[in-house]
């Protein structure tokens, strides 16, 4: 099946962007369309395999790099369409937006702001194509790497409802595939959607969900927003719509009773079920995980039963290979926002930006930027960053710096450090403190200050100039060349 992305209209403006063929035509336009794969490729290793060479990106072992997105034609033995790639750069996901490449976080607070309910959609796109039979082996999923599970979906957006208030959810989920209906779901405790999973345990009914694959950017962006930004009771949807400024269209699906997104590529419609079953028959590995290392099976997950599916006429299987540039980025933006509310609210307005390097996955190492205005915001500053390892659990290492420091280069923050940095009172520790499973580091053995897996310490790195010194770290600079 080869997808035309030639439309009889006109290239699209970002504004008008509302699916993931309007986001490529749209990337298109701005240089940064997808490199197209005509050739056969294999889902199981060689998709993934040719990927983290061509744009993965770092913490995927080198040789890699970013690249543009890839679009692989014809992916065996499917013979249907794959995309990887679109959010491998922070240029794209600011294009994607409207957004300000340096300012991505607060363009999206500001739709936080300015949330736009979804609508209902009565002749959806997504449901074009009915497919007669539930066989989940003849989509394009990827199976990333020899030690893998098995395939996974990674960017099926899951829609679900709270069966007893009825609060919507979007989130994402790895998603193995078990057999020709059935996928295990790994639900991160705590977050909304287990939630309204235990909910429906205790009412013994299974939760009707759908599994989005192939949409918006803004729809995916949204998805990663938590905590603060998106406590419970608040549809992620509504943000995407503000993203937009026009409603996302959602519809009922055909076979559950759940709603999915009008626009996606694909639909999986199914049931979260109280049966598990184990990650993978072998109970070694699942799928490389965003920290650059293989992740573990889960020894049990939920069983989605899968009902229905529905498609688009032509569609594309979009999908993230693990570890890289383009997990990070996803994980990163919303972190950011979530960092920037917290500091401006509750400790002080003069953090300026904030960003999470892809060195740590987009969540673990953070680069905050601040602007003193007098010696008191020296403490407040400190303070600000022992305040965000405190508050944010996947966050480990925080790097303080000034305004005239380009926090988004990794050179630059480097420069910082070495420059603006006394590692005998410019280093705040704290141990003991929870943090995130997957960091291998998080276990005892690695330091006798960890009791058990996933406690961790934490480290503020306070790499900006005394208020008093300023004066003396003034950056040279140079005059302008003449105009020839």
């Amino acid at each position: 099946m080869k997808v035309s992305l030639e439309h009889d209209r006109k290239l699209p403006e970002v504004h008008s962007v509302c699916d993931l063929k309007t986001a490529l035509l749209f990337l298109n336009q701005q240089g940064e369309g997808p490199e197209r794969i005509a050739a056969p490729v294999e889902a199981q290793y060689e998709l993934a395999a040719h990927y983290a060479v061509h744009g993965g990106g770092v913490p995927i072992a080198p040789p890699t790099g970013p690249g543009l997105p890839v679009l692989y034609e014809r992916v065996i033995p499917m013979n249907r369409p794959v995309l990887v790639g679109m959010f491998g750069t922070r240029r794209r996901c600011a294009l994607l937006l409207g957004a300000n490449e340096q300012h991505i976080a607060d363009y999206l607070l500001g739709a936080v702001e300015r949330p736009v309910e979804p609508v209902r959609c009565s002749h959806p796109p997504c449901q074009t194509v009915v497919h007669q039979e539930v066989d989940l082996f003849q989509l394009p999923i990827p199976t990333m790497s020899p030690k893998d599970a098995g395939p996974f979906i990674t960017l099926g957006l899951v829609i679900a409802k709270h069966p007893v208030t009825g609060e919507s959810n979007i989130s994402i989920h790895r998603l193995w595939v078990k057999s020709q209906d059935e996928l295990t779901i790994w639900m991160v405790p705590g977050r909304h959607l287990e939630g309204f999973y235990r909910a429906s345990k205790e009412l013994g009914k299974p939760l009707p969900i759908s599994i989005n694959i192939g949409l918006d950017p803004a729809v995916y962006f949204a998805s990663c927003c938590t905590g603060a930004i998106a406590p419970q009771g608040c549809n992620e949807l509504s943000i995407a719509g503000g993203l937009r400024n026009r409603p996302v269209q959602i519809s009922s699906c055909l076979s559950v009773s759940a709603d999915c997104l009008a626009d996606a590529e694909y639909v999986l419609e199914g049931e979260i079920t109280h049966d598990y079953a184990p990650e993978g028959e072998s109970g070694g590995h699942s799928l490389p995980e965003f920290l650059g290392y293989d992740g573990k099976a889960h020894p049990g997950l939920p069983i989605v039963k899968i009902h229905g599916i529905t498609s688009s006429e032509t569609p594309i299987f979009q999908t993230v290979i693990g570890p890289g540039y383009e997990q990070s980025n996803l994980l990163a933006i919303g972190m950011e926002a979530e960092v920037l509310r917290f500091v401006r609210d509750r400790i002080t307005p003069l953090m300026t930006n904030a960003y999470c390097s892809s060195a740590g996955g987009g969540q673990l190492l953070m680069f905050a930027q601040f602007h003193k205005m007098n010696e008191q915001d020296d403490a407040i500053v400190r303070q600000a960053g022992i305040e965000i390892i405190r508050s944010f659990r996947m966050i480990k290492q925080v790097v303080l710096v000034d305004e005239d420091v380009n926090l988004f280069s990794e050179e630059e923050v480097w420069w910082a450090m070495a420059t603006r940095f006394q590692a005998d009172k410019d280093v705040l520790i704290l141990t003991g403190l929870p943090g995130f499973h997957l960091d291998p580091s998080q276990q005892p053995g690695m330091s006798p200050s960890i009791k058990e897996p996933g406690m961790t310490a934490k480290v503020v790195f306070d790499c900006t100039v005394p208020f008093q010194l300023k004066s003396h770290f003034v950056r040279a600079s140079f005059s302008k060349p003449p105009k020839r």
